[in-house]
């Protein structure tokens, strides 16, 4: 898409946020298209809050308006959302796609609908975004036990090695020591005794964090990987369906055809059946693992 250069001309920017104020839609971006070129170029040369006045828009709204266009202004789908949406999307965590999130089906806590962003009233969206706060807040929440839980056991070892070596610098002082008493044996064997006890502990702990980095490294690599599955398997039905269904208008009127056709949405639907039971069933065994036998898992699993 050719990219349309702005004016440096104040006014003529001005004339065209007012007209962009007028229409639905696509305006949002342009104006805040507008409202960031003027920003970052100071066409206002230092009165910005003055111009905004001048225009009818307050600093709180300009940036909602500019955060809009940098996030949103070059999504597809974006100009048919309605601007109170976008205006509830700016605040989704930074580490959200936003393409994806409003390409996506979400859960809508109070109602158990599937919907996409656009087909969801706006306090519907907010619920959804809560719900994702929550979530976001409980991985935060186990991410940190799970860093604090590793620098424990990091402190442990290296706390294992200071003692250790300073063990080791009383053995070998013993081990040089002539003549011996039957005390500095004793006192020998304990500590020789307790080097190993601490050379375990530390293997012991060096085993676990190693342990959980791979197991940390794993579940990254299957995340990653089942996202790219799911991204192929997408796309390979999306461009498939779109090749069968060009063969299909010229014969659409064929007997034949028809029958093929029916045939396989019936067997797509149910090999989707069968899959979904097959997700769900692993999630409702994750929430019975979380929440115990007593939860009832089906009633919230929803995929």
């Amino acid at each position: 898409m050719t990219q349309v250069a702005l004016s440096t001309d104040l006014q003529v920017i001005t004339a065209e946020i007012n007209s962009y104020k007028q229409v639905a839609g696509q305006s949002l971006f342009e104006i805040g298209k507008r409202l960031k070129h003027v920003k970052e170029n100071d066409l206002v040369h230092g009165e910005w809050m003055v111009w905004l006045s001048n225009i009818d828009i307050d600093h709180s709204t300009a940036q909602k308006f500019i955060h809009a266009y940098e996030q949103f202004g070059n999504l597809a789908t974006s100009p048919t959302l309605q601007v109170g949406k976008i205006f509830e999307l700016l605040s989704l965590p930074e580490s959200i796609d936003r393409s994806e999130f409003v390409g996506q089906e979400h859960i809508v806590p109070s109602t158990g609908e599937s919907k996409k962003v656009e087909s969801m009233t706006v306090k519907e969206l907010r619920e959804v975004k809560k719900a994702l706060k929550e979530t976001q807040q409980d991985k935060d929440a186990a991410e940190l036990r799970a860093k604090q839980a590793e620098a424990a056991r990091q402190l442990s070892i290296q706390q294992h090695t200071e003692q250790q070596e300073k063990l080791q610098q009383e053995i070998a002082a013993l081990k040089k020591r002539k003549g011996r008493s039957k005390e500095d044996e004793e006192t020998l064997r304990r500590l020789i005794e307790e080097n190993n006890e601490l050379a375990e502990a530390k293997r012991h702990l060096e085993g676990e964090i190693a342990e959980r980095n791979s197991l940390k490294e794993k579940r990254e690599y299957d995340f990653r990987k089942m996202k790219e599955a799911l991204s192929k398997t997408r796309a390979y039905v999306d461009v498939d369906l779109s090749t069968a269904l060009m063969y299909f208008v010229s014969i659409r009127d064929q007997r034949e055809a028809q029958e093929v056709a029916e045939h396989f949405w019936n067997s797509l639907d149910e090999t989707i059946a069968k899959s979904r039971k097959e997700w769900a069933a692993i999630l409702i065994n994750q929430v019975i693992e979380e929440v115990g036998e007593d939860a009832n898992p089906a009633a919230i699993i929803d995929i």
